[in-house]
């Protein structure tokens, strides 16, 4: 399948995003995903982890939603794409996560997201009453204003696979293409004046799997105004590219 024959079933306008992209230990995240037959990708030695927050209606309904994946390696069952493996979700509405959870196998929990495009730029998500992840670039003060790495339109396309659901079912075959586009400014994340903090949760694996693999920032992505794209669900099989279309989530 080429990105030309993918069908966007559900799309998004006007989302306010902001990606904050990281690398961590390359070991960690080749054992953790071989379980998955999955290969992360390899930048300087490291993995890459890519964490999307976004503020987007659907449906009438306004929420923001936090996501956390690891970019892949090319995979020869899919064109040859490398793409994403969404290890863990969270959607402010009940109603989405709660759809994307139980009817798609998709792994989504609810949690407070939050996500400013303006500054200070930042990303936070509270679980239950407990701060989990927050990232934040240095507000900017009068004379001294962080300047990009660099601006103009932007895209990520790529298929996104899914892990085994949370009631045990084999899903890890399971797969949909996503697409986020709009006019972006890059720019660096500098330590020690941008604030990073992970907290582990209860139950939630990802935050501790950040902090064991050694997760730090290196660049933010922000889009003011930004259109979001999903394909339905596919399954692989072997030697083919996807064959067998199941029913597309919600954003």
């Amino acid at each position: 399948m080429t990105n030309k024959t993918i069908r966007y079933t559900a799309k998004v306008s006007h989302a306010r995003e902001v990606s904050l992209l990281g690398r961590a230990d390359l070991a960690f995240w080749r054992e953790r995903l071989s379980a998955e037959s999955l290969v992360p990708a390899e930048r300087d030695g490291k993995a890459q982890i890519m964490i999307v927050g976004a503020t987007m209606r659907f449906m009438g309904i306004r929420f923001t939603e936090i996501s956390f994946s690891v970019l892949l390696s090319r995979h020869e069952e899919v064109a040859g794409q490398g793409g994403a493996f969404l290890f863990q979700a969270f959607n402010s509405s009940r109603l989405f996560a709660w759809c994307e959870r139980v009817l798609f196998s998709t792994p989504y929990l609810h949690g407070n997201c939050h996500v400013s495009v303006s500054s200070p730029i930042s990303i936070q998500l509270v679980v239950g009453r407990e701060l989990a992840f927050q990232a934040k670039m240095q507000a900017e003060s009068r004379g001294q204003r962080r300047q990009p790495l660099r601006m103009g339109e932007e895209t990520w396309e790529g298929p996104v696979f899914l892990p085994r659901d949370c009631r045990g079912r084999a899903a890890k075959d399971r797969f949909f293409f996503a697409k986020m586009k709009g006019q972006t400014a890059a720019y660096p994340f500098v330590r020690p004046e941008d604030a990073l903090s992970i907290m582990p949760s209860q139950g939630v694996e990802i935050f501790r799997a950040l902090l064991d693999s050694g997760f730090t920032g290196e660049e933010w992505l922000v889009r003011e105004d930004a259109t979001h794209g999903k394909s339905m669900t596919y399954v692989r099989e072997k030697q083919s590219c996807p064959a067998r279309p199941t029913q597309h989530s919600t954003p």
